[in-house]
């Protein structure tokens, strides 16, 4: 029976995931065995909806959205595994949920969260929350600190959604101060705070950090205090996601903890390799 073009685009993420990264366009349609234009097509889909990345002549790598679902239905990636002690901590500083966005196109994915430990009254994260970088904190952190033809990119992009007006102020504000605060900007009675993951080769957001709560426990003024803590996390964990996702970075990813294949089970791909051979345990 013919591929259709869904299943040879899970084909190619599958195979670009139990690979070194960046991956270059040849190798992958080796690795998947499949002709290079329908492996160019199929990454080209993968990557308009943020599931992969093109890193110019060094190839393609995994996306944000294609690492919030991996921690939606497995084990988290090892960077996600090096981020959690570092949300931990904030979480713990603050009393309140502090989250991990990483920018996947004109928006932004949570991919990971950690709660304040014997708390259970607070949000609980939703892995795998998509938002547009022009609402929230977490998305305005990011967006306030991409190079300006993207923040044009974006804003055109989203210029049919309820943009503020101000909007080009409060991201003046965001580089000034470094951070960015919301007020029931995505959820309804929710303060938060965030800010950018920068990349310290380009000065770029690769993804934010944001703390979050009920508006009660988090008006301005404390919201405020939360600032110092959440600038020295960005500071601590910001370089350490450079050398995995950043654009200047040489260092090659290892294969995801976990990848399509696992889903499908063994008996969808006769003679292939096992999972260990695939994802490089």
């Amino acid at each position: 029976m013919a591929e259709d073009g869904h299943v040879r685009a899970l084909r190619v993420l599958e195979t670009l995931a139990g690979m070194q990264q960046p991956a270059a366009l040849m190798a992958v349609a080796e690795r998947s065995g499949l002709p290079k234009t329908k492996t160019y097509r199929a990454l080209r889909d993968l990557q308009s909806h943020g599931y992969v990345d093109h890193v110019g002549r060094s190839g393609y790598r995994i996306g944000s959205r294609a690492v919030a679902l991996a921690s939606l239905i497995g084990p988290r990636p090892a960077l996600l595994q090096r981020a959690q002690p570092v949300l931990a901590r904030l979480a713990a500083q603050s009393a309140e949920t502090a989250t991990l966005h990483l920018r996947s196109g004109a928006h932004r994915v949570l991919v990971l969260g950690a709660e304040p430990p014997g708390n259970s009254a607070r949000r609980i994260a939703t892995i795998g929350e998509r938002s547009p970088l022009s609402s929230g904190c977490g998305g305005t952190a990011i967006l306030a600190f991409l190079p300006p033809s993207e923040v044009d990119d974006v804003i055109r992009t989203q210029a049919g959604s309820a943009l503020r007006p101000d909007l080009a102020e409060q991201l003046d504000r965001v580089r000034r101060e470094g951070y960015a605060t919301s007020r029931s900007a995505n959820h309804s009675g929710m303060n938060g705070i965030a800010a950018p993951l920068l990349d310290p080769d380009t000065g770029h957001a690769l993804g934010s950090i944001a703390i979050a709560g009920q508006e009660i426990r988090l008006p301005e003024p404390t919201l405020l205090r939360l600032a110092t803590p959440l600038l020295a996390a960005c500071a601590e964990l910001a370089p350490r996601l450079a050398t995995v996702l950043g654009p200047s970075s040489s260092v090659r990813l290892e294969s995801l903890d976990v990848t399509i294949q696992d889903f499908l089970g063994p008996q969808r791909h006769p003679g292939r390799a096992s999972r260990k051979e695939v994802v490089g345990d």
